[in-house]
């Protein structure tokens, strides 16, 4: 890898400069005062050291970016706490006075949300420094920056740094206070109240008689050949297999949210499904969790809640396929309130594709009495089609 250094690039308050320094050569040429003419030349041989300073920082440096190596700490944070960035070793550089260097970190989600974070000179001699992470979601960075820049603002040269293009970052959203009450229907068997013990006349599976014992465990069978009690060694059978299937659609309808109203809904969204995956994992149940351009895992309810995105209806992303599994009779759809109604949208293709086996219930979320309305209309037109319930709930 190797650095094409560019030339300095001017900030506003750079160009702002040199017009001043323009004017006053122009102002002093007419009107016949030295004055302008000096003001002018102390702005020009300003703009020139900077612009030359920043210039070659940026030129002898370039080598030495070569082994600048970060990394994040810890990969998965809860939101509002704190990662550190890390560099792999201490770096020293040469610097001119009235420069700056920093190193300038930037991460995005696929819903466009930001963690845009500048490290000054204490990150190069501790080698580590923390930053805020503020919002939920998995957070990627093709590149980091290393920025020069003069101190009055008025260059700035900058050297991409490539990074991998994996996630870098994942945080994790908090379980909502409060959860809807639904009345969900059953995915797969239910579990038993009480435990069925399977016996057995196997010699290996016996036990001597203890005064107390069951007598109904008694093996009267082995009495009579070995003239001793022993009773049977109970075999507890495993519950029977349980499923909860959630999906988000985290389409959010243009025509009634902005795209930071969808970006903010979807978030709510995801904190109350975390608490649903939590409350039922905790029951033994197995939680399988989608979102609209993602696939169906299981997993840990915070990370598996992380990755959802805000996505605009009409584009190519889609609620992924449920396959037709044993006890996968019943997936619950967490939805924002939509204006368009059924048509054209990733909701209505997925219940179009399902499997005929699969139940489907819709939980249309709105945050205000405008989109409480459009909530409850959602929800009346998904209720005409077989298979399908659906019902509205606000986010609090």
């Amino acid at each position: 890898m190797s650095f094409t250094i560019p030339f300095p690039k001017p900030r506003p308050i750079g160009i702002f400069a040199l017009c001043i320094a323009a004017l006053s050569f122009a102002a002093g040429f007419l009107r016949k005062e030295p004055v302008l003419p000096l003001v002018g030349a102390v702005f020009i041989c300003c703009l020139a050291y900077c612009f030359l300073s920043v210039f070659f920082l940026a030129f002898i440096h370039r080598k030495k970016a070569l082994m600048i190596f970060t990394r994040i700490v810890p990969e998965k944070v809860d939101i509002h706490e704190n990662a550190a960035m890390l560099l792999s070793q201490k770096i020293s550089f040469f610097q001119i006075p009235g420069v700056l260097i920093r190193y300038k970190l930037t991460l995005a989600t696929k819903d466009n949300k930001k963690i845009e974070y500048v490290f000054g000179r204490s990150f190069f001699k501790n080698g580590h420094a923390d930053f805020p992470a503020a919002r939920r979601g998995a957070y990627y960075g093709m590149y980091d920056d290393l920025v020069f820049q003069d101190i009055f603002g008025f260059f700035y040269n900058v050297l991409k740094l490539p990074q991998d293009k994996s996630e870098r970052l994942l945080v994790l959203p908090v379980p909502a206070e409060t959860v809807p009450s639904v009345p969900y229907l059953a995915s797969g068997e239910k579990r038993r109240s009480e435990t069925k013990i399977h016996k057995t006349d196997d010699l290996t599976e016996q036990r001597p008689y203890i005064p107390g014992d069951d007598p109904r465990r008694i093996n009267w069978k082995l009495y009579s050949h070995a003239g001793e009690l022993f009773v049977r060694q109970e075999e507890r059978e495993p519950p029977p297999h349980s499923q909860f299937i959630l999906l988000i659609d985290t389409d959010a309808d243009s025509g009634l949210y902005s795209a930071e109203e969808g970006i903010d809904a979807v978030d709510s969204l995801c904190s109350i499904a975390l608490s649903m995956l939590i409350e039922k994992a905790s029951s033994g149940a197995e939680v399988l969790f989608g979102y609209t351009g993602g696939e169906v895992k299981s997993g840990p309810p915070a990370e598996l809640s992380a990755y959802p995105a805000r996505t605009t209806p009409g584009r190519a992303q889609r609620l992924p396929d449920i396959p037709a599994l044993s006890g996968a009779r019943s997936i619950f759809i967490m939805a924002l309130a939509r204006k368009n109604g059924i048509e054209k949208s990733s909701l209505q293709d997925f219940i179009k594709k399902r499997n005929s086996a699969q139940t489907i219930q819709i939980m249309f979320f709105y945050n205000s009495e405008k989109l409480k309305n459009y909530a409850e209309a959602s929800a009346i037109l998904f209720n005409r089609i077989a298979g399908v319930q659906s019902f509205a709930a606000g986010i609090i």
